[in-house]
């Protein structure tokens, strides 16, 4: 029934590529794993169970599951020490750590840097899809930015130097898990987590798969080293992936093949951060393209949160360096793309320029726009606007969407008297508004004291209070002539836009508030919320049947995909009674509200 997983066995199409983009390692099998979450929704678009299996852990799926997912590689520090292993636990063939670059490193042209606790398990093809997958946690590789430290082979589990145990703790994979799969289904482009493998110690092992889980990093890597056929190969793989998977239809050969691929990774990696950042998704990008997908999706949750409101001075602190903020990740987004047409022009040209040469390049201008406007389209989406609606106001009254731009940006941008102050894992200035508030709010009220097709107006105290966050102070929230004008012109924007979207207006707003109460929901997960639900999770892991955390965390992901007709909110009589789950979700429930104005 479970053949398909033997297909997942050590082998991909990148060891033909690229004969030095990667480390080889024996593996072995790791005993004592039970599998805590698995993903049957994406396990059968894979084809790794039947259609119609039902999402049931049974002994023979998981021993499945086990027996594909639940290794360690043998290191460096296991063959120089001549660890030795059982016979009946050791694979057959190798399993493979990338090599890409990777910020962190002293050397910027990623001959020290990699996948530092992952391998690549392989691939597998459905008739439509091929999908790549690999493991995190399974043991400290040559690659870790702590072994570059040290200087030395490391022994799996050694936490002297950072980023080099090897292991992954099950916290994080968990959280990685629930919230790729969240943001999947809520139409935001990342890689899933197909299962969490859980162990004794609270440590785990994290299954990722995605259509492609090559990242610019892969690619840039020959880039900077000055490696001009092994960059081509890498990018041709890459977008012949892409084609094969039906993502993108490019011209067979040729310049006109490039030069439409810059375009579609310009445009691509645009939409991505201007959803980014109008949904207050941080994902620490920078110059090396590690922490995206090549595609433009979503990968290593480790650096990535959503925010209730625009956290946009939050900075995480890793040490020794702050990463970018909210708002920098356009930046660095724009700079992968000036990036890649520096890496274009030299596989075209073969001529290697200066990334300085580029920075005129026409596919920035192309970003600029492809940003500006997938951005327009997404705040029209919080607003509670239909697609079809927002694709008309963007294309026939754009002037009041960008007025409307402008309004909202004033209490978006607006932060505390207090200033910068530490957060337990970096820093941040917080907002006064969390304006999900009153893009919920202002339809309902606009409905109820709509009289005779006069247009109400929101008393500027009321319309600020409603979205004031619960920690600021008196003097935050202080009404000056200036923001009580603001707030009026917030509102005649608004009017302005239902009055362009061209139904009548209390119909129009109707339908604006039966969306944007599910768009903006006020118990949305947050970092901390999801920091918390993931913890409660892990200390009743031992109490709950396994069916019962699998059941508990597949409702949490479906109340939280905020999406008009997809969204299912966790019922009262769910969360009534003493079972376990009831239990379960109940507390989850509280833990969203607890944290629902936080980072």
């Amino acid at each position: 029934m479970y053949k398909n997983f033997l297909k997942i066995n050590g082998d991909h199409p990148w060891r033909r590529v690229c004969p030095d983009g990667y480390v080889d390692y024996p593996v072995r099998y790791r005993p004592g794993g039970k599998v805590l979450f698995f993903n049957f929704p994406l396990a059968r678009e894979m084809g790794l169970i039947a259609r119609n299996h039902p999402a049931v852990m049974n002994p023979e799926l998981e021993e499945a599951v086990l027996q594909t997912f639940s290794l360690q590689i043998i290191n460096e520090y296991d063959q120089v020490h001549k660890t030795r292993f059982a016979k009946d636990t050791l694979r057959d063939r190798p399993y493979m750590a990338t090599r890409y670059l990777q910020a962190q490193h002293k050397n910027k042209q990623g001959k020290t840097s990699g996948d530092g606790r992952s391998i690549w398990n392989g691939c597998i093809k459905t008739g439509e899809m091929t999908f790549d997958v690999s493991s995190c946690g399974t043991g400290a590789t040559l690659l870790s930015p702590g072994a570059d430290e040290a200087g030395r082979p490391l022994k799996t589990g050694e936490s002297r130097y950072g980023y080099a145990s090897g292991l992954a703790d099950l916290d994080e994979m968990l959280g990685a898990a629930v919230v790729s799969e969240i943001f999947y289904r809520t139409g935001i482009p990342t890689e899933r987590c197909l299962t969490v493998i859980d162990f004794k110690n609270n440590t785990g092992i994290g299954v990722r798969t995605s259509p492609n889980l090559i990242r610019p990093a892969h690619i840039f890597r020959y880039l900077k080293s000055g490696c001009q056929i092994e960059l081509k190969a890498s990018l041709d793989y890459f977008l012949e992936r892409q084609e094969k998977n039906g993502v993108v239809t490019l011209p067979r050969q040729g310049k006109a093949r490039y030069r439409a691929a810059l375009a579609y990774i310009s445009q691509t990696y645009a939409k991505l951060t201007a959803v980014l950042e109008e949904e207050y998704i941080f994902n620490w990008l920078a110059w090396d393209g590690d922490n995206m997908l090549a595609d433009g999706a979503l990968l290593d949750y480790g650096s990535i949160r959503q925010f209730a409101a625009k956290h946009n001075k939050y900075r995480y602190d890793d040490v020794d360096r702050f990463s970018t903020s909210l708002t920098e990740q356009r930046f660095w987004a724009r700079r992968m793309v000036q990036t890649f047409a520096q890496a274009i022009d030299w596989i075209v040209s073969e001529t290697n320029r200066p990334l300085e040469a580029f920075k005129d390049d026409p596919n920035l201008s192309l970003f600029d726009r492809s940003f500006t406007r997938e951005r327009l389209k997404r705040m029209l989406w919080r607003i509670g606007f239909a697609p079809q609606q927002a694709e008309s106001l963007l294309a026939d009254h754009l002037e009041k969407v960008q007025e409307f731009r402008r309004a909202l940006n004033y209490f978006e941008d607006a932060k505390t008297g207090d200033g910068i102050k530490k957060v337990p894992d970096g820093i941040d200035h917080p907002p006064v508004f969390l304006v999900r508030h009153i893009l919920r709010e202002l339809p309902h009220f606009l409905i109820k004291n709509m009289k005779n097709g006069a247009w109400p107006v929101m008393p500027a105290d009321t319309f600020c209070e409603i979205m004031a966050a619960s920690y600021v102070n008196t003097g935050d929230l202080q009404l000056t002539d200036h923001r009580r004008q603001r707030a009026l012109q917030f509102q005649a924007s608004y009017r302005q836009l239902i009055e362009a979207a061209g139904n009548k207006e209390r119909e129009t707003l109707r339908g604006i508030s039966s969306r944007s109460h599910v768009v903006n929901y006020a118990y949305r997960k947050t970092g901390d919320g999801l920091i918390w639900v993931i913890k409660e999770t892990i200390q009743l892991k031992d109490q709950m049947k396994r069916e019962e955390i699998q059941e508990g965390l597949e409702r949490f992901i479906e109340s939280q995909v905020l999406v008009p007709g997809k969204w299912k909110p966790i019922q009262p009589d769910e969360v009534a009674g003493q079972s376990m789950k009831a239990k379960y979700l109940r507390k989850i429930q509280e833990l969203l509200e607890m944290f629902q104005e936080l980072i």
